[in-house]
C-alpha cells in the first residue's frame, strides 16, 4: 500500500468519522450529562464497537447484506430501535454532573457502532476503495483498522470534550436538557440519511 493511498485513506477516515452521526451525538450527550472524564467507557466503547464492524466487514458480512435482503432487513430494524433507545435515553434521561454514580458505560457504547448503518457503509467503502492486491487480506485490515481506530478515539473524544465544554458553559439544566433533545433528534435525522444513503436500503 503506497503513502498516497495511505494519505487518502486518512483523509477519508477524517471526513466519515468527523462528521455528526449517531455515534458522535451520543458522545456529545454522553460528555455533555457526566463529563469527559466519566464518559471515557463509553469513548472505549465506541471504538470496541467500531473494530467489531471492521471485523464483520472483512469477514464479508457486508456482502451477506446485499445476498439476503432479510438479514439486512432485520439489521435495519435492529439498528432503527437501539438508536431510537439510544435518542430517547438522551432527551429524556435527566441531566446529571459527572461523579462516582454518574457514568455512561462500556457495554453502551460497544453496541453504537454495530448498529450503526453509517459505521457499515463507511468501513464497506474503505475496504472496497482501499485495500491493496499487493497485501494479504488480514494486512489489508490491520493497516485500514489502526488508521480508523487511531483517528476514531481521537475525534470521538472531541466530540465527548466539546459536550463536556458545553455543559460547563451552560449552567442551566433546563437548557442543557434542550441541548440533549436537539442533539436526539439530529442523531435521527442523520442515521435517516445515512441509511438513505449507505443503499442497505
Amino acid at each position: 500500500m503506497t503513502i498516497d493511498t495511505i494519505v487518502i485513506i486518512i483523509f477519508f477516515a477524517v471526513s466519515m468519522i468527523g462528521s455528526p452521526g449517531p455515534a458522535n451525538m451520543a458522545l456529545m450527550a454522553a460528555g455533555a450529562r457526566y463529563g469527559y472524564r466519566a464518559s471515557l467507557p463509553f469513548v472505549l466503547g465506541t471504538s470496541s464497537g467500531f473494530l467489531l464492524v471492521g471485523i464483520g466487514v472483512a469477514a464479508g458480512l457486508g456482502t451477506l447484506f446485499e445476498i439476503f435482503p432479510a438479514l439486512r432487513i432485520t439489521f435495519l430494524i435492529l439498528s432503527a430501535a437501539y438508536i431510537l433507545y439510544l435518542a430517547w435515553k438522551i432527551a429524556f434521561s435527566p441531566v446529571k454532573k459527572a461523579g462516582n454514580d454518574a457514568r455512561s458505560g462500556y457495554f453502551a457504547g460497544l453496541f453504537v457502532h454495530p448498529l450503526n448503518p453509517k459505521a457499515w457503509a463507511m468501513l464497506i467503502a474503505a475496504y472496497s476503495q482501499f485495500s491493496s492486491p499487493e497485501l494479504s487480506p488480514l494486512m489489508n485490515f490491520l493497516v485500514i483498522q489502526i488508521i480508523f481506530q487511531i483517528i476514531g478515539i481521537t475525534l470521538n473524544s472531541l466530540w465527548c470534550a466539546g459536550g463536556d465544554m458545553l455543559a460547563r458553559i451552560v449552567q442551566s439544566p433546563a437548557t442543557l436538557q434542550r441541548i440533549n433533545q436537539g442533539l436526539a433528534a439530529l442523531m435521527l435525522v442523520v442515521v435517516s440519511l445515512s441509511v438513505w444513503q449507505s443503499g442497505l436500503i
